[in-house]
């Protein structure tokens, strides 16, 4: 069923302002012209109060020329005057067209009170209608205008509102008398920490592409991070921002996310990309690493149907797309840091300040994972205990709950043999190593950029600029640790000896330097390729997991 509700905007004013009688004309007038109209068009008038209608029409697209006969009819007619201005009653419609059942003389629905809804919220001489209706009515284009999404009082979930447009009728109006639905971003239970420079960064992906894909280990924030980000930018975005998790079913996610209902025939992902076809909106997706091929491919084809649509995709591994602008989560700056560490231990009810916090935060160079393996112990104890321990054994302290250790092998695990390969020989390297140090080291043919990219990607290693024209790629101390021994220099073992438990198989290896030879998964099965080296020989077979 499709319904029509009208009523005159400001009537209680008019009513006051004309006197009784002047007033009385006015709506005889105009109750004469709107059941005129309706009988011409065959609505059924299901309730009539005062200056109010509620009409009820089995088709739509009837409905639609009823409320355009009515704006013109009642534009069109000879009304009283008072001190030279016809009296006129502004009249506000609100159509919407879903399921009902007779019930009593009226109709049993949500759809009555959300068509009413609709109505309160037009102005006078403009016709609202939802979504629902203008797909019901088969409206083209240029007969409405899409408003955006609105929450009505009383109602869950969100409409979509449209303005029917017709010659001759009025089109300019304020925004509808609604809040405007233009974000889901749940409200953070406390303020996040301000990450200034990362979002500068983000900013500039955006200047370059309308994908961008936002990497980090895990405990870097990543995601909370992209939701106040996000948050900060509903102005730049006309339709709004919308946050969703990716799921095992991307479409149906999304709609969720949306609110919008699945349409039968159709898949769920082809009634997003009708969404966002001509809007102008940020879509923040997580945990896009775990997406299949087929899923990734239809993030593809949304923003190659939606041309104004940005899509950020969260993920610990950046998402694999052509055309994704790549961002990395990089170990923050110290007072950064500082507030995360201090922000754990406050989860955890110890009142530590980033103040506090700042020299142990600088101690592990701020690297996540390690930030948040140390936030029991120094919530327990203090910062200034937590750093003494760390400095007699890191290891032990970061790795004392296997937390630390447990998300570095997942970080490992997805990166491939030749970056593993990369890992290693950085690990082994204090001070990191320049393009050219990493190409000698690991052989320009064993695709050691690639590695190199990739482990710059996963947030495993850091560039550091100390001039314009030279960058460093340096493993993260804490990392480094691990995998290394604290002083790599001096005691070369604990490298093969901590790194072979999780990411190698020794074969055999010589000190002071160690090499490794990536093995590469071909099909079904690995293959390993060894390869020669000028530096004295040492071969370590990197498995896949």
């Amino acid at each position: 069923m499709t319904f029509l509700f009208t009523d005159i905007e400001g009537s209680t004013r008019l009513a006051s302002g004309l006197g009784a009688e002047r007033y009385r004309v006015v709506l005889h007038r105009h109750r004469a012209l709107v059941r005129e109209v309706l009988r011409d068009a065959g609505g059924v008038e299901v309730d009539t109060e005062g200056d109010s209608f509620f009409v009820a029409f089995h088709d739509a697209a009837a409905a639609c020329a009823a409320a355009v006969g009515i704006q013109a009819a009642l534009h069109g007619s000879d009304w009283p005057e008072q001190d030279g201005a016809p009296l006129r009653p502004p009249v506000r419609m609100g159509l919407h067209t879903g399921e009902a059942w007779p019930s009593a003389g009226g109709y049993a629905t949500p759809e009555v009170h959300r068509t009413a809804r609709i109505c309160s919220a037009a102005h006078g001489d403009q016709i609202l209608a939802s979504a629902d209706f203008a797909a019901a009515a088969g409206l083209p284009p240029d007969a409405m205008r899409r408003l955006g999404d609105f929450e009505l009082r009383g109602l869950p979930g969100a409409t979509e509102l449209v303005q029917i447009t017709a010659p001759g009728l009025p089109w300019d109006f304020p925004p509808p008398r609604v809040r405007p639905r233009r974000h889901n971003l749940p409200h953070a239970l406390k303020p996040p920490v301000e990450r200034p420079e990362d979002a500068r960064e983000l900013d500039r992906a955006f200047a370059v592409g309308r994908m961008v894909a936002l990497s980090g280990l895990p405990g870097c924030g990543k995601t909370t991070f992209a939701k106040a980000w996000a948050r900060k930018r509903l102005s730049c975005y006309e339709h709004g921002v919308w946050y969703s998790d990716a799921g095992p079913d991307l479409g149906r996610a999304l709609l969720d996310a949306l609110d919008l209902r699945s349409e039968p025939l159709r898949a769920p992902i082809d009634t997003v990309i009708e969404h966002f076809r001509d809007r102008r909106a940020l879509l923040v997706v997580d945990g896009t690493d775990q997406l299949g091929a087929e899923r990734r491919n239809d993030l593809l084809v949304l923003l190659e149907s939606c041309p104004d649509l940005h899509l950020l995709a969260v993920g610990r591994r950046p998402l694999d797309l052509p055309g994704a602008v790549k961002r990395a989560l990089d170990p923050p700056a110290e007072s950064v840091g500082a507030a995360m560490l201090a922000g754990f231990c406050a989860d955890r009810g110890a009142p530590w300040t980033a103040a506090d916090c700042r020299g142990l935060a600088a101690a592990v160079e701020n690297f996540p994972p390690a930030l948040l393996a140390l936030a029991d112990l120094v919530a327990l104890a203090s910062p200034q205990a937590a750093l003494r321990r760390l400095r007699d054994d890191p290891v032990a302290v970061l790795d004392a709950g296997g937390r630390f250790r447990e998300a570095i092998d997942a970080a490992v695990a997805a990166i491939s043999g030749p970056a593993r390969a990369v890992l290693l020989e950085l690990a082994a390297r204090e001070h990191g190593a320049s393009v050219d140090e990493v190409l000698d080291l690991c052989r320009q043919r064993d695709g050691s950029l690639e590695a190199l990219v990739e482990l710059v990607d996963a947030a495993l290693v850091v560039i550091e600029r100390p001039a314009m024209d030279q960058a460093v790629y340096r493993v993260p101390a804490p990392l480094r640790w691990l995998l290394a021994g604290p002083d790599p220099e001096t005691a070369p073992a604990p490298i093969a000896a901590r790194f072979a438990d999780r990411l190698v198989r020794p074969v055999a290896f010589e000190p002071p330097r160690l090499r490794a030879v990536a093995l590469r998964g071909r099909g079904a099965g690995l293959h390993a390729r060894r390869r020669r080296s000028r530096a004295p020989r040492v071969a370590c077979a990197m498995l896949r997991p």
